[in-house]
């Protein structure tokens, strides 16, 4: 028989029935928390572990009940397992016992269930997510210095001082270890997690206890990733210092000019994709710590990740631009200066000089004309507004409050692009 200890995280939620992801807990709600787990700590009940379909955002999730009361779920990086031991049962539910409780505002409990060796090696968690769509060809939040540090000490990690525990330099790879710690403590990613679960893992099994206690710092890290401190440094700090830094003002700026004086139209485009982000959480635009926990949840590679926050940060800026808090949008809020014309179809010669550019120009000449384009389009719209919507009625292609060659982005509803900024 061998004893496989489980952490238990979210009590908070078990002892709160009405906390609210992303909303700081009130004091009551605080104490109340503090309470379950010293009654867990004091009385050390039977735990019972079962799935849990209901939860939205997890649909794996594995419940954690005692006595009759939620208490929390199975961690996220436990999850794996704890379905493991399920399949290997054949039963419905999991019983455990309290191994160890850690009573802090946003604490959890360790627990052990008793079971057979697992027959098998875990394979990581696989996302019932489709991200194929985030992984194509949308604008990406550049590498930061951080993640550019992180992934280089990985490389070293991986391929200089983890294959050879057994004879390694403590205060190298100690340091290591800690530049790992220092740089990964933004990152949701799914690749950071699975590395930081791999290196707990490998540490653990090494020989030497010295070695094996510089996996305590990797544990905590993981259990305290996304407890409220360090979720306000995400959705403040962190999020504040991306949206100011150098690579993303270029960002902003890029897009900015291949949207001259068509904001709305550029903020009606990036909701067109932010409202096929998963889990609903386009209904949570204008609060990045709940969006920023449930993507770490969601288990979202790096690359969608990436186009995500870059998406979500292009929207926040264009919002300043234009004076309008961070919320989510119906159609009707969108400003009248969505109403332009297609290019093609002008009764002048821009549309033969945008024809001309798609066949005989590169890349960067047929943007320059394309841009040029809109900026004379705008010019000839302000001056034949009557012109424009004669043309409007009887040709199909032409672009008026949301309809784009005759495909209409329907309210609360999305049109596929595969990348924004596009000439019309």
């Amino acid at each position: 028989m061998a004893e496989h200890q489980l952490l238990i995280s979210g009590v908070h939620y078990g002892a709160n029935g009405d906390s609210v992801a992303g909303q700081k807990d009130t004091e009551e709600m605080l104490v109340r928390t503090r309470e379950l787990l010293s009654r867990i700590d004091r009385t050390r009940p039977i735990v019972v572990l079962s799935p849990d379909p209901s939860n939205h955002i997890h649909r794996n999730a594995i419940q954690a009940r005692a006595l009759g009361q939620r208490i929390g779920r199975v961690s996220y990086d436990d999850n794996e397992k704890a379905w493991k031991l399920l399949h290997q049962t054949g039963k419905p539910m999991l019983l455990a016992r309290v191994k160890d409780v850690f009573i802090v505002d946003h604490g959890y409990v360790d627990v052990i269930v008793d079971g057979d060796e697992l027959q098998e090696p875990l394979q990581p968690s696989a996302s019932e997510i489709e991200w194929r769509f985030w992984l194509s060809d949308l604008p990406l939040l550049p590498d930061s210095e951080q993640l550019q540090a992180q992934q280089e000490v990985a490389y070293v990690l991986d391929n200089v001082y983890l294959p050879h525990l057994s004879d390694v330099d403590m205060m190298e790879l100690k340091t290591y270890l800690d530049i790992w710690l220092e740089n990964s403590w933004h990152d949701l990613s799914r690749e950071a997690r699975q590395k930081r679960s791999d290196y707990i893992e490998l540490l653990l099994a090494a020989q030497s206890k010295e070695v094996r206690q510089l996996a305590e710092p990797l544990k905590e890290q993981r259990r305290r990733l996304l407890e409220r401190e360090p979720l306000d440094r995400l959705a403040t700090m962190w999020w504040d210092a991306r949206l100011g830094s150098p690579e993303v003002q270029y960002l902003w700026q890029q897009w900015r000019l291949k949207n001259e004086n068509k904001l709305w139209l550029g903020l009606r485009r990036i909701d067109s994709l932010l409202r096929q982000m998963p889990g609903e959480l386009y209904g949570d635009i204008g609060k990045p710590d709940v969006i920023l926990s449930s993507l770490y949840y969601l288990n979202t590679p790096r690359k969608a990740f990436q186009s995500i926050m870059a998406l979500l940060m292009l929207r926040e800026l264009t919002c300043r631009e234009l004076g309008i808090t961070m919320h989510p949008m119906i159609e009707y809020e969108y400003d009248a200066d969505g109403r332009i014309t297609n290019p093609m179809e002008m009764p002048t010669t821009i549309g033969r000089v945008v024809a001309f550019a798609e066949t005989q120009c590169d890349k960067t000449q047929k943007q320059t004309i394309q841009l040029l384009a809109q900026w004379l389009r705008d010019d000839y719209e302000q001056s034949h507004p009557k012109e424009i919507e004669a043309l409007a009625e009887t040709d199909p292609l032409v672009m008026i409050n949301g309809d784009v060659n005759g495909d209409v982005i329907e309210r609360g509803g999305s049109k596929n692009e595969n990348s924004i900024g596009k000439g019309e």
